[in-house]
């Protein structure tokens, strides 16, 4: 009686185990194409929102995903104005740590993530940008925001190699019980 209950529970196990698993990595991007790009003159300052439910073949659903990073990428040109003498721009993010000075002698520049764009993107799926001219007039080109994370919604199925592993376990072991 003992070893037929041993050898159920261990096809339960097995059985178990080899099912689906409902998180995978996965990776959100949205790409914000300006056409014609957007000018931002001197002083002056745009801002835009990323949403990822907009531009991703899986959308994110707050709740059920998980983003654990995050990365902005954006590209300024500078307009060629004849009475430039630089450009200096800021891009702001959500929280204290979420900015910085964009350089121009880069074709485009990645910010980091904040603490407070991170909270934003969890929980309302989308992330706050304002690109302001601190000095200078110049072209926002694109912007792509780019989440990794944990997909929920899509079911990876665990290798078989799991039931193959069990099965030879318990024939090994019926196979011992039997010779003795």
């Amino acid at each position: 009686m003992k070893r037929l209950a041993a050898a159920i529970t261990s096809v339960f196990m097995i059985l178990a185990l080899s099912g689906a698993v409902y998180a995978a990595p996965y990776t959100w991007v949205d790409t914000i194409d300006w056409e014609p790009d957007q000018f931002i003159d001197w002083g002056g300052s745009f801002g835009y929102t990323h949403d990822l439910t907009n531009n991703t073949p899986v959308a994110f659903t707050p709740g059920e995903d998980l983003i654990f990073s995050y990365s902005l990428t954006v590209a300024l040109r500078d307009d060629g104005g004849l009475f430039d003498l630089g450009e200096i721009a800021y891009i702001d993010q959500p929280g204290l740590l979420g900015g910085g000075v964009y350089n121009f002698a880069y074709e485009n520049q990645d910010f980091g993530w904040s603490l407070m764009g991170l909270i934003s993107l969890n929980t309302l799926r989308q992330l706050d940008v304002n690109v302001r001219s601190v000095f200078g007039d110049f072209y926002l080109d694109y912007s792509t925001l780019t989440a990794c994370g944990d997909n929920a919604t899509a079911p990876v199925p665990e290798p078989a190699t799991l039931v193959l592993l069990g099965s030879g376990l318990l024939g090994l072991a019926g196979f011992r019980r039997k010779k003795s």
